[in-house]
């Protein structure tokens, strides 16, 4: 199988309670969709952020409000293209705010 590096691929931060970690993931659950099937399962729990990356043109955004909403949506609530997303920070608390100093290196 090539690697294909010019694509979107998507990572999960996620609170362990003493620690923040990345659940290891296969090249192939990388994707949006299988992501968002995994918080809609419950196999993905207390995230702290999801980024979407591609690391051939080098980006990388914070998505998280975006999958949160699409994988949670509030009754009623549209979901996919044309959805209106809700505002989930409020509900997401950083080290900034929580008094905790966290250093990550790229």
């Amino acid at each position: 199988m090539a690697l294909n590096l010019d694509r979107s691929y998507f990572s999960i931060v996620c609170d362990l309670g003493n620690c923040l970690y990345t659940p290891e993931r296969e090249l192939e659950e990388m994707s949006l969709t299988k992501l968002v099937e995994d918080v809609r399962g419950g196999q993905l729990e207390n995230i702290i952020a999801i980024f979407e990356f591609n690391p051939e043109e080098g980006w990388c955004n914070d998505i998280t409000d975006a999958v949160l909403s699409d994988a949670c949506p509030e009754p009623g609530q549209k979901t996919g293209q044309g959805a209106t997303w809700s505002d989930y920070s409020d509900e997401l608390i950083d080290g900034k705010r929580a008094g905790v100093q966290l250093l990550a290196a790229a």
